[in-house]
């Protein structure tokens, strides 16, 4: 199949999911109940307020995150390493973005603790950010080989050199 067209289909799972999200009705405590203790600040209630509503997130942030692995996959050229470690590490992320959804589907009082934060939040904290964080640190330190090489700079060069540019061509 063809990359963009998939991505399109992200995209359109994307847009769709979103448009059903935000005309469903909102549940009972879904922005936060008031809070026994400071009435300035509110709190999450039971998980009855994400009733119709995690799927739909679990399936947008799925759609999010595909979306972003097939446009890294895209950007690097067929018979160059990284495709492993790009699919390796897309499961890493589904993985914790599943997890959270799981845990926030919880209820807050029966939750444990780790390391001072509530499990969601521990999830986010010690789980999504260093995931997503794989991506930049491997594209970062692998961009010469895996999407733009000395040859490909080389080929660019040679490119470029046959355009020499200026009012003569038009651009």
């Amino acid at each position: 199949m063809k990359s963009y067209l998939i991505l399109l289909g992200l995209l359109i799972l994307t847009a769709v999911t979103l448009a059903i999200a935000i005309t469903r009705p909102l549940p009972q405590d879904a922005t936060g109940g008031p809070h026994p203790s400071h009435a300035e600040m509110k709190q999450g209630g039971t998980p009855e307020r994400h009733q119709g509503k995690l799927l739909l997130g679990w399936i947008y942030g799925a759609a999010q995150i595909s979306l972003f692995m097939v446009a890294i996959g895209i950007s690097i050229p067929q018979g160059r390493p990284g495709r492993g470690w790009l699919a390796a590490g897309a499961l890493i992320y589904f993985a914790v973005f599943s997890a959270l959804m799981l845990a926030y589907a919880q209820d807050h009082e029966s939750v444990p603790f780790i390391l001072g934060f509530p499990w969601p939040t521990a999830v986010l904290v010690f789980g999504v950010w260093p995931a997503s964080a794989l991506f930049a640190i491997l594209y970062a330190t692998h961009f010469r080989a895996w999407i733009y090489s000395a040859a490909d700079a080389k080929r660019f060069a040679e490119i470029k050199a046959q355009y020499p540019g200026g009012d003569t061509h038009g651009y």
